[in-house]
């Protein structure tokens, strides 16, 4: 699986929301000095690093900014009233190869944010732009297939309502002509009762059948809705909450499956198999001959 870059910070900043949701937390870096001195120094954490994930106190904070490792060290002030959403626009835009470098450019060819370190390396020949500006195009390309994608909720569900209706419609046709073939078989003598037997067994397999096949589809194509409806939910999270340089990650991926699902054929690759199921009986003798028979029973089984 490709990674994920915006769903690790999503990840991150989940985890980094809930333990300030607690109230006061502690310095990372006092608490390693605690379990080293035995002393108990901690003290209240005011700031995050990005690349080292540690939150951090004043006074370790200025230690870190003076003596770490060479790179750019970026930081977030905590505050417990940050939701998740503030924080994700906080994190940076780290470039997913150098990770002491942050994504400025959106390579057109290859279709990727990159850092300026990627771009003298691998891009300087591309045509390159800044990501910002290609990511609200990216966006509104992302909220158009989202756009595209809700016709294709509403004709699972408008298939879904057909489907009940067939359903329905099935049911009671069955229950109709159960009851017919009940009422002729008051009437007749001990010798038919068997054939009266055979028809009702039929109607129970069809009926049974017909539901199960019911069953069947209709988990498929919800299923079907949900995937979309995921889809949809995550792209515009992505546009939404996402930064520049989130929104040119995803947008290739995103707008390849976005086309893949409006080119999903639910007729063809659900329904194509499903059946529907007539049911009718009719009498074909009076009472006078009755001993000449009971009746005919019709199941034809076909597709929508």
């Amino acid at each position: 699986m490709p990674k994920n870059s915006f769903a690790e910070k999503k990840l991150d900043v989940k985890k980094l929301s809930t333990t300030l949701s607690q109230g006061d937390v502690a310095c990372d870096v006092c608490c390693d000095d605690e379990e080293k001195s035995g002393e108990r120094v901690t003290k209240k954490a005011t700031v995050y690093c990005i690349e080292c994930r540690r939150k951090m106190c004043e006074k370790c904070c200025r230690y870190h900014q003076k003596f770490r490792l060479p790179g750019v060290h970026k930081f977030i002030e905590l505050s417990s009233e940050l939701n998740v959403d503030e924080l994700l626009l906080k994190f940076p835009e780290v470039c997913d190869k150098h990770m002491d470098e942050c994504t400025k450019l959106y390579c057109v060819k290859c279709k990727e944010a990159v850092c300026m370190i990627c771009f003298a390396e691998s891009h300087h020949k591309h045509r390159c732009s800044d990501v910002k500006q290609v990511a609200e195009d990216l966006g509104k390309q992302m909220t158009s297939n989202a756009e595209s994608l809700v016709a294709k909720v509403t004709e699972c569900q408008t298939m879904l309502e057909n489907i009940d209706e067939n359903e329905k419609m099935f049911c009671q046709t069955v229950t109709d002509t159960e009851n017919l073939i009940c009422e002729r078989a008051e009437g007749m003598i001990q010798s038919i009762e068997a054939r009266k037997k055979s028809f009702l067994e039929q109607l129970s397999i069809a009926k049974d059948k017909q539901k199960k096949e019911t069953m069947n589809v209709r988990a498929e194509i919800e299923r079907h809705q949900v995937v979309v409806e995921n889809f949809i939910r995550y792209s515009n999270e992505v546009k939404e909450k996402g930064t520049a340089s989130d929104i040119a990650k995803l947008a290739g991926k995103l707008n390849a499956r976005s086309e893949e699902l409006q080119k999903f054929s639910i007729d063809k690759e659900l329904v194509s198999d499903y059946n529907v199921t007539d049911v009718s009986f009719a009498s074909v003798m009076t009472d006078d001959d009755l001993t000449q028979g009971f009746g005919n029973l019709t199941i034809d089984v076909h597709g929508m």
